[in-house]
Order: C-alpha cells, then sequence, then structure tokens
C-alpha cells in the first residue's frame, strides 16, 4: 500500500502527518517513509541530514524507530525540474515493493514529484487547516486529481474539529481532526516522531488515538 500525503500550500502539517503517520503504521506493518520534498522535513524530523549530494532515489536508507527512511537530497531539485515522470514512479514503486505500507511526503506545489507521487499511491491524503487558503488549496488539488482519475481523502490538522467542502468530486472530507500540540514542535527540534517522543514522555499519551482514527479511516 501506497500513502501519498500531499497539499500544494505549505504550513499544513504534510510533514508532520507523514511522519507520525508511517511511525504508527509501522507498529504492525513493514513500513517505508519516502522524503520527495527537497527541502527535506521528513527527513529532518527524524533526525536525519538532507544529504548535499546527489543520490538516486530509492538507493539510500536509514532505519529509525522501525521506519525505513528515504531521505531527501539534493538530487530530488534535479528531478523535480528535469525528471521523467514514468521513471519516478518506476523507482517509487520497486521501493514499495519491500514493504507493507510505504508513505510519501511531497513538496508543496504540484509538480513532477508531487504529480509522481499521485500516480503511484493507493491512497492519497491531504491535510487541511481550517483556513481559507489551505481549503482553497484542495479545490486545485481537486482538479489536478480528476485529470488523473484519482480520489484523495482529506482530515483536518490543528483542530479537533474537521472542516469539509461541497461540490468536490475527488476529494472526500473524513471526520478526523487532530489539533495542535507544543509535542509536534518539542519532537521536531529533537528529530523525533511526536508519537515516539509522547510514549517516553507521557504516562497516557494523547496523541495515538488520532493517528488510530487516521489509519482507519485510510484503510476502509
Amino acid at each position: 500500500m501506497i500513502v501519498t500525503v500531499i497539499n500544494q500550500k505549505g504550513g499544513v502539517g504534510k510533514t508532520t502527518t507523514s511522519v507520525n503517520l508511517s511511525y504508527y503504521l509501522s507498529k504492525r506493518r513493514k513500513v517505508a517513509l519516502v522524503d520527495l520534498d527537497p527541502e527535506g522535513g521528513s527527513t529532518v524530523s527524524f533526525g536525519i541530514k538532507r544529504d548535499q549530494n546527489e543520490v538516486k532515489l530509492g538507493t539510500k536508507s536509514v532505519n529509525i524507530f522501525n521506519v525505513e527512511v528515504y531521505p531527501a537530497s539534493v538530487g530530488l531539485l534535479k528531478l523535480e525540474l528535469g525528471g521523467d515522470i514514468n521513471e519516478i514512479t518506476k523507482d517509487i514503486r520497486k521501493i514499495a515493493e519491500n514493504y507493507d505500507a510505504t508513505v510519501i511526503d511531497t513538496p508543496p506545489n504540484l509538480g513532477k514529484l508531487a504529480v509522481s507521487a499521485m500516480i503511484v499511491a493507493d491512497r492519497i491524503v491531504s491535510p487541511v487547516t481550517p483556513q481559507p487558503l489551505s481549503l482553497e488549496a484542495v479545490k486545485n488539488l481537486d482538479s489536478r486529481l480528476n485529470s488523473l482519475k484519482k480520489g484523495a481523502l482529506s482530515f483536518t490538522n490543528f483542530s479537533t474539529k474537521p472542516v469539509s467542502l461541497e461540490g468536490l468530486s475527488s476529494v472526500k472530507f473524513v471526520q478526523v481532526g487532530i489539533p495542535q500540540s507544543r509535542v509536534f514542535v518539542e519532537a521536531s527540534r529533537l528529530g523525533v516522531p511526536a508519537l515516539r517522543y509522547e510514549e517516553v514522555r507521557n504516562k497516557r499519551p494523547r496523541l495515538q488515538s488520532y493517528f488510530e482514527s487516521l489509519e482507519k479511516a485510510i484503510v476502509e
């Protein structure tokens, strides 16, 4: 199962979703996290430095907390600007062959890397926030999904009150809302998934239940 996390609007918690969803799924599955964002947010969130060398997609990985992380490198910029979508999708599928679930974090645009990740996806997940620009981005995504003949699930980040939009044909809103928490910020600063950080820090972790709800929505 390939799960692509996408939204061309930045600041909606796309990387946070990718990192913590992959960590949550790894408790019962063999999981990979592929960081397709040249900025390397997921890479850094697992305590890895973005590779300054040009590394072919799928040839380098690090296992951290039972998640096989394929980190970002400067080579992703080359793929974004001049890569071949067929080659990119081929490389992603080759990675995914070895795992029960492969989560893909994408750049905040609808360029070649993001489109490739949507093409190969079995599930597409689009986090949104309760802000007009974030919701407007979902409309643009809906149009792109239509052209690819793909569908996506959208859930709400930074709020326990799920939002939704009417009139979309390819994006379905689910009743999942993940609240704001300083745990996300603290964990990111330390280079660990927030769910892992909370497990160690708190006797009664709260965030895991939200990702359990998200997993159920994805695999239904």
